[in-house]
Formats: structure tokens, sequence, C-alpha cells
């Protein structure tokens, strides 16, 4: 009796046993998860206080002037605010590790998470001391133009019901458009120009060089057309599957994407990916982001307006407003401390970055200068409501 007694309880301590092993090394591996999990969520959090509490610094070359100096009362105005996170300096190899997601990354136009930084204080609230001009589309097919000139606080029609994409010129003087593949440049509502044949605008509308002298058109292929001659100098060859190119604001650089929705510099002779977007890897892109049409550069190609999409569209499904910035040294999305939603973004010329945002039914205009100090902050005219940011000029 004994005997069988024990034997059935060693029986039972055989099954019993690696099952209490089982589940305690299953509740162990819980609780270490749990741990790490609220390890990496303080970094996180920490990071994020680090970042709007201003701890950061611009580069020594943040402090040059753009290429165009500043007129009128933001020329005067306070030393610089670090309200945007500064450009880095030295572009990164694509990544091998795991990144974290960008602090402000909206895998979806126009929903976008509250900045990472605070919101900024403008030196101006006045509308007629925004510089340059701001300009608009209708949605929709054909499209009329309209241009913001700020001083006045008057918009006008530009171009009615416009054939094609259009390019404003950098001084917003000059637009240039196709109709039945001609590549035609108006001037100040005069008589339309032609320029060249064969044009075509589906990926890439005409882009105006920094100096205003050039547009970059797509033909067969990526060709620049001289504005004043006509002559036509096609790209090399490598930029053959590029679209919708950008010119930095000095002109030292090239952005455009490519036909898997990821980004591309080329500066010195040399073609850069940019990282994160477009890359299908889960462990380098997290939150799935790509971008199929840069919209705007700044002054040296460091950073590149786009509207942000998923990497599960295509090109056909992008928009043409931008509503992020990206950084292209790093493909992080930079935070704009703006209060509501980026419905619009773009660089001006002079590396000016102008966004547009739209919050309980009012849509501000904010823009600041290279350095990340807020210059002018706005109310945008009521008129211009339901219109698409086009372009912002001198």
């Amino acid at each position: 009796m004994t005997g069988g007694l024990r034997d059935a309880l060693h029986e039972l301590a055989d099954i019993v046993e690696p099952a209490d092993l089982y589940d305690r090394a299953v509740r162990r591996s819980r609780r270490i998860a749990r741990r790490e999990a609220i390890v990496g969520t303080g970094a996180a959090l920490t990071a994020i206080g680090l970042l709007a509490g201003g701890l950061w610094h611009l580069p020594a070359d943040e402090s040059k002037q753009p290429p165009h100096a500043l007129s009128g009362p933001a020329a005067t105005s306070p030393a610089p605010i670090p309200a945007i996170p500064p450009v880095a300096t030295q572009r990164a190899p694509a990544p091998t590790h795991p990144r974290p997601a960008p602090t402000s990354a909206a895998p979806h136009r126009g929903n976008q998470p509250p900045p990472a930084s605070p919101t900024a204080t403008p030196a101006s609230r006045a509308l007629a001391d925004l510089p340059g001009h701001v300009f608009y589309r209708q949605a929709g097919a054909d499209p009329d133009v309209l241009r913001l000139s700020p001083a006045g606080a008057g918009v006008e029609t530009v171009l009615p019901k416009a054939p094609s994409p259009v390019g404003i010129s950098p001084d917003g003087k000059s637009i240039a458009y196709a109709v039945g593949g001609t590549l035609l440049v108006e001037r100040s509502g005069g008589v339309p120009r032609p320029l060249a044949t064969g044009v075509r605008t589906a990926a890439q509308a005409p882009v105006w060089s920094p100096d205003g002298g050039r547009l970059l058109v797509d033909t067969s292929a990526p060709v620049v057309v001289e504005v004043d001659s006509g002559a036509v100098t096609p790209l090399a060859a490598s930029f053959a599957g590029g679209r919708h190119f950008r010119w930095s604001g000095d002109g030292s650089a090239l952005v455009y994407a490519t036909s898997y929705c990821a980004l591309k510099v080329s500066a010195g002779g040399t073609d850069s990916a940019v990282p994160v977007l477009g890359d299908k890897q889960a462990e380098n892109n997290p939150a799935g982001l790509a971008a199929c049409q840069p919209t705007s550069v700044d002054a040296t190609g460091g950073r590149v307006t786009v509207p942000l999409q998923s990497t599960g569209e295509t090109s056909a499904d992008a928009p043409d407003t931008a509503d992020a910035v990206v950084d292209t040294v790093t493909g992080e999305v930079v935070p704009l401390p703006v209060a509501g939603s980026v419905v619009g973004a773009s660089f001006g010329p002079t590396g000016n970055l102008l966004v547009r945002a739209r919050q309980g039914g009012r849509t501000t205009l904010s823009v600041f200068a290279p350095g990340g100090k807020l210059l002018v902050q706005a109310t945008e005219p009521a008129a211009l409501n339901g219109l698409e940011l086009l372009a912002y000029t001198r």
C-alpha cells in the first residue's frame, strides 16, 4: 500500500513539475518584458522632454545669413528663438539596426499628433509683416491659381483654370505650365511665351531654378530649359527614373522621389538616399512612412517638405500639398511648433519655412527663419479656406 502510494506520487510529480516550471518561466518572461517596456517608455519620455525643453543648440553654420537678406520688421527682430531642431550636418549611412519612430511621425496626412516641441512666440502677429507672397490653387481639375500679397492683404487670381500643374518663379512674378505638351511661361499676366515641346507634367510640374533662369521639366527624360533662349539640356542618365525634382534654395542640391516612394538627394555629383522613408523593413521604418512627392527644399538641401504617406500607398495616391518636413540626413520628421493640424508647408527661396495649420475652423500662417526663429504668425484670410497651398516666394 505504501509502495503504491509512493509510486503514484512520483508519477504525479513528473506531470506537475514541468508545468509549474513552464508557468513560472512564462510569468518571469512577462515581468521582464513589462520592465523593459517601462524603461523604454521612460527613455522616450526623457528624450521628448529634452527636446521640448530646448536642450539642444544650432550648429555653427546655422548662424550664417540666408542667400537673400530679409527686409522689413523681420530683419530687426530679437535673437532667434530655437523653435525648430537644427539640421544635421553629415549624411548618415543607411540604418542597420532598429530605429525609434520619429517624434512627430504621421503616416496619414492631415492627422499629425501634437508637436514634440512647444509652440513658439512670433516676433509679429500681423499678416502685413509676413515676408514674401503665398500662392494657392483650387482643388480638382483646371484649378484657379491665386496669390496672397500680405502687405496689402490682397488675394488675386493669377491664372484661371490652369491646364496643368504649374511652377511659380522664386520672385513670384512668373508662372510656368504646359498646354498640349508645350511649355509656356507667363510673366505678370503678360502673353504666354512657348519654350519647349513634348513636355509631360504628370510626374513633374515645371520647377524653377533658384535664380529664375532655368526650368526643370520632364520630356522623355528630365531636362533643363533655359528661360531666355529655350536651350534644352538633359539631366544625367542616372536621373532617368526620378520624379518630382526640386532644387535647394542655393542651387547646390536636387531632391527627388523614386518609383517606390523614397527620396534621394543629389549634391556634388553624388546621390544619397534619405533613410527611413520608403524602407519596407520594419526595423528601419517602424512607422511605415513613405514620401512619393517632395514639394520644396530648404536653402541647402538639408530639409524637404513632403506629403507623408504609408509604404502601402503608391505615387498615384500622393497629394500635391505637403504636411510635413523631413530631415534628409536622418529621414526623421521634424517637429513643427504650431498648434492644430498642418495642412501645408513650403520652403521659400531664402530658406524661410511657411507652415499652414488649421485648428477650430481657423487657419494660421507661420513663417520660420532658417535658424528656427518664428518671424510671423498670422490668421489667414477666410477667402482662402478650402484652397491648397501651392508655393511660397519672395
